[in-house]
């Protein structure tokens, strides 16, 4: 029933965009400018680097083995958010992915206003994530909301819905486009022209 969505990223960085998965399982970060998209973990200590070239993970970050499961585990003695960050590329592409636990539920027991009424939609929490370019700072900002099950069916059989009605009139339109041009039987047989010589 828990929903994640990415609401959008202040101030607009024109080269950047995330989305994330609807079960809050990941997040997405994309940068197609060379100028580096710095992540803020958990401290606000430098996480990731993404530029159009590479991803690099600050070794030194304790985001770096918090998101490694969907609950927080142990991290490294020598891990340190105040040190200087120590950069590692993981990756050629232009884009993250991580595990981020500030945009999902993290207790096993369900927020109050859910526990009261789980029949009812509910906004759980607007999260931000800290992001730097450069010296311009912003968040990619979000919702968490709860969705019953009754909501979600609803909502995805109207979906369902839709894309049938969708289809049926491309599939009338196509229909009637063969029609149209299809050759008209009129029960007399073509002559099929004889060949003669000069």
């Amino acid at each position: 029933g828990y929903v994640t969505k990415v609401t959008g990223i202040r101030p607009a960085f024109p080269s950047v965009t995330a989305d994330a998965l609807s079960n809050g399982a990941d997040i997405t970060v994309r940068n197609r400018s060379a100028a580096p998209l710095v992540i803020k973990g958990y401290q606000h200590e430098p996480y990731l680097k993404i530029t159009d070239h590479g991803v690099w993970q600050n070794r030194l970050s304790p985001a770096v083995y918090l998101n490694k499961e969907q609950f927080i585990d142990s991290i490294p003695r020598d891990v340190n958010a105040q040190k200087p960050p120590v950069w590692v590329k993981i990756s050629s592409s232009s884009a993250a992915t991580w595990h981020d636990h500030r945009i999902h539920w993290m207790n096993v027991v369900q927020p109050p206003s859910v526990a009261a009424d789980p029949n009812s939609p509910h906004l759980i929490k607007r999260w931000t994530i800290p992001i730097a370019d450069g010296t311009t700072k912003g968040v990619i900002a979000g919702t968490l909301t709860w969705q019953p099950e009754g909501h979600l069916a609803t909502y995805l059989t109207g979906g369902v819905v839709a894309l049938a009605l969708v289809v049926a009139v491309v599939a009338a339109f196509v229909l009637r486009r063969r029609r149209r041009h299809a050759p008209v039987a009129t029960g007399v047989q073509e002559a099929t022209p004889t060949e003669t010589g000069p």
